[in-house]
């Protein structure tokens, strides 16, 4: 999970402008805008910093996303401290970049590149964790959530008015959140990314998925990272973790409901299975946008400033994102049942944790 803010893209610029300098100066490499080079320049490579305060460690690399990550509290730390986690870091970015993810950590590979970079064993030796009694992980759902949570199990009511309401009431909660005072003067607000929905290959049923979520006030980014590809939900805090919550039930209910269409209209094939989940996003979207037309007419100028916000910080986030379309057969009758369905599916939120078992629907 990373974090956003003014202060932590201040921050973040900060640190690219350290790396660079490092690049440059110490290691020697040629680096332009936002990546370096390799030393026989052959290849490029992103200086790609993420922000995070949901980890023990005070710095980290991964290597499947050419990704640096620094904790969050190390903005107040002393510059001395915060360099040498950026050299720690940075050599382990660069020691893959010359012997590949199969070497230990810090074996004698890491140890050599920091002597030969001539950074002391206070950067090759450096352990950078958090004690575990001043780090307090952020595992608590909030008030805010919880009202949300029953006032979607409430959707689920077979009562269709009852079920409507409470559709129309998890909304009004989600946007007064959002549109409070201090948010639409644009103080310095937090938000959130996070990877969810691990796959090896981008699919229908994920788009459907992704078009969902983003009816509860995020924006959804395709990424990919290694041999895998991720849904990336960026928002404010409260509703990252509702979309989150909202996509593993999701994951396996759609599967539910095409068990369903399968057995009782006799539909089968990936085609016809992928349009039926793409149907489902767009009778439940259609649904969900038709109810707000009706009932928040009033709060459609505040809805437009959330997502103008949205979209400011997905281009600051995200700065060379590119879309694409895609391609497939398609099958008008799935997609039509599937609309239909869409159209009268009701989330219910009570969603269990990972040692739980079960997920509501």
């Amino acid at each position: 999970m990373f974090i956003y803010s003014k202060k932590i893209f201040l921050f973040i610029q900060e640190i690219k402008s350290t790396i660079k300098e490092i690049l440059k100066k110490e290691v020697n490499l040629k680096v332009h805008n936002d990546r370096f080079y390799n030393w026989s320049q052959s290849y490029s490579y992103p200086i790609k910093i993420v922000i995070y305060n949901n980890k023990p460690i005070l710095g980290y690399f991964n290597a499947d996303f050419f990704e640096l990550g620094f904790h969050e509290r190390l903005m107040i730390a002393p510059k001395s401290q915060l360099h040498s986690i950026i050299r720690h870091e940075l050599a382990h970015y660069l020691v893959f970049i010359k012997h590949g993810a199969n070497i230990q950590s810090h074996g004698q590979e890491f140890k050599t590149f920091c002597k030969d970079m001539g950074w002391g064993e206070e950067i090759s030796n450096a352990t950078f964790t958090i004690d575990e009694e001043h780090f307090q992980g952020d595992n608590e759902r909030s008030a805010i959530l919880r009202k949300i949570e029953k006032l979607m199990a409430l959707a689920s009511s077979s009562n269709e008015n009852e079920a409507e309401q409470a559709l129309i009431k998890s909304r009004e909660l989600l946007q007064k959140h959002q549109i409070e005072e201090k948010y639409l003067n644009g103080d310095d607000e937090l938000y959130i990314r996070k990877r969810i929905l691990e796959q090896r290959r981008e699919t229908a049923k994920m788009r459907a998925i992704g078009q969902i979520l983003e009816t509860f006030f995020v924006n959804i980014v395709y990424s990919r990272g290694g041999p895998f590809i991720y849904l990336e939900v960026l928002g404010k805090k409260e509703n990252v973790e509702i979309a989150e919550y909202v996509s593993d039930v999701l994951d396996h209910e759609f599967e539910r409901m095409w068990d369903h269409a399968k057995k009782n209209i006799y539909f089968k094939g990936a085609v016809a299975k992928n349009s039926f989940f793409l149907g489902i996003a767009k009778g439940y979207c259609s649904k969900v946008q038709a109810l707000m037309r009706r009932t928040h007419q009033h709060l459609s100028h505040s809805l437009m400033v959330i997502e103008k916000q949205l979209i400011e910080i997905q281009n600051q986030v995200y700065s060379n994102l590119s879309t694409k379309r895609s391609k497939g057969t398609y099958c008008p009758r799935s997609a039509s049942y599937g609309e239909m369905m869409g159209n009268q599916l009701n989330l219910k939120a009570a969603i269990k944790r990972p040692n739980q078992q079960g997920l509501l629907i």
